[in-house]
């Protein structure tokens, strides 16, 4: 196997939430948002409805979190495109500061939901699962 030259970018799509998903994750994760762009920002081909509310939705966006960029994108209704919260998609943090770990966790719990909380495991000396407000899940591992 050849070494691995790109790194994973792991894309989120929200319905019409993007842009307050990614203020919540840059405080969480104390980072911030670049290229940000807009449906309004794109040339128009006449194919997707474009009224005013479509217009400041969020095309595509990035976030580095932890050295992985994370990209996110709203479906607007009339795409055609099915959209389910979290469907298929989970984010594995691993750090060696268990102290912004456990903060990070306790942020993205605090609306969320925990489905098991942080602790030593086999595998890791903290370890924990959380889903978020916004139907992502979330592992977290002290390395």
């Amino acid at each position: 196997m050849g070494e691995i030259l790109v790194p994973l970018a792991v894309y989120l799509n929200f319905r019409n939430e993007s842009k307050e998903a990614i203020a919540f994750y840059e405080k969480v994760f104390e980072t911030t948002c670049t290229g940000l762009m807009t449906y309004g920002d794109m040339p128009s081909d006449g194919k997707l409805p474009m009224d005013d509310a479509t217009k400041q939705l969020v095309l595509n966006a990035n976030l580095e979190v932890e050295g992985t960029a994370i990209m996110f994108s709203d479906i607007p209704e009339g795409m055609g495109v099915s959209y389910q919260p979290g469907d298929n998609i989970t984010l594995v943090i691993d750090t060696t500061d268990e102290v912004k770990l456990t903060r990070q966790f306790n942020a993205l719990a605090k609306e969320g939901k925990i489905i098991m909380p942080l602790e030593k495991t086999f595998w890791s000396d903290k370890y924990g699962h959380v889903i978020d407000k916004f139907g992502i899940g979330w592992q977290f591992s002290l390395k």
